[in-house]
């Protein structure tokens, strides 16, 4: 194990050991599939002009749930927008001076991207981090907060192509990388996906990772139960069309190079030599990463 990987595990194992015999799923693993949930949560957004964060209600199967927004630059209707969703545990929003959201490290404090740039913000992720854990007892409102992210980028990018806006592209980071995958699977459209650190078999995640130390026993035990809720990997592939650029970590003990990498076959795929926790932390290159994606749809490859 190299420090990369040792990070990652000792990272995880400090958040298990606060957890006190809950975790993940560990009320319910109620839920309805992903790709249906999904597929049938809706979202509606406002204007898009710069100004304070903005909720929104995004309903489906999974339920109600609140979700947000920030045009935190509008160069014109004419330039390209790049939609932006965090990492778990995290809030976009928060520009204070110790905050070190991945938003505001990649993108909000860089001129040098001269388009539109919007954050998404996930439900439960603009209260406090035990807030966010009790709602994670659910399988259910973790499948609906994954929707409701969805569903606002959806609705951000229909809203955009309204307004007549040339090209959208969405990147995100772990949490954020699987809702820019699920929105490729389930709607598509864009005119580049960038996930970062996050794959198809989502189920993984929680079953073989190290992750799958946050994860409730009863919950563990049930592999199946939530490869039937979380897998879309053969939705994600059935897809034919070149429009992703992915990132992945090769030391990743959370999303798991050997495990994420089959479902980019057929795409380029860039490698950071690193693990999840200090590749989250490679601002330069995660920067340049979604830079040269945004320059191919400014500019050609």
């Amino acid at each position: 194990m190299n420090r990369h990987e040792f990070i990652d595990v000792a990272t995880i194992i400090a958040g298990s050991l606060v957890l006190r015999g809950g975790g993940f799923f560990s009320r319910s693993l109620e839920s309805d599939p992903i790709d249906d949930v999904v597929a049938n949560t809706a979202s509606t957004v406002g204007n898009l002009r710069p100004t304070t964060p903005r909720e929104v209600t995004a309903t489906g199967p999974a339920g109600e749930f609140h979700a947000g927004y920030l045009v935190h630059r509008w160069v014109g209707s004419d330039a390209p927008t790049l939609l932006y969703h965090h990492g778990s545990g995290e809030d976009p929003f928060d520009f204070g001076r110790l905050s070190s959201n991945s938003f505001q490290r990649l993108l909000a404090t860089d001129s040098g991207f001269d388009l539109n740039l919007i954050a998404i913000r996930a439900p439960f992720h603009g209260g406090s981090s035990s807030e966010y854990v009790e709602a994670m007892g659910g399988l259910k409102n973790f499948v609906g907060m994954l929707a409701a992210s969805t569903a606002l980028m959806q609705a951000l990018t229909e809203r955009l192509r309204e307004v007549g806006c040339p090209a959208v592209l969405a990147s995100g980071i772990s949490l954020g990388g699987w809702v820019v995958n699920l929105h490729r699977a389930y709607y598509g459209g864009l005119d580049r996906y960038v996930p970062i650190f996050a794959g198809a078999r989502l189920d993984d995640l929680f079953v073989s990772s190290v992750y799958r130390k946050l994860v409730a026993d009863s919950a563990r035990g049930r592999p199946e139960r939530l490869a039937e809720a979380l897998d879309f990997e053969q939705d994600f592939v059935a897809v034919d069309v070149d429009d992703c650029d992915p990132l992945l970590a090769r030391y990743d003990r959370i999303i798991e190079f050997e495990t994420q990498r089959p479902c980019y076959d057929g795409f380029e795929v860039d490698v950071l030599e690193k693990g999840h926790i200090t590749g989250s932390l490679a601002t330069d290159a995660l920067r340049a990463h979604i830079r040269r994606s945004v320059s191919a749809v400014q500019h050609g490859p």
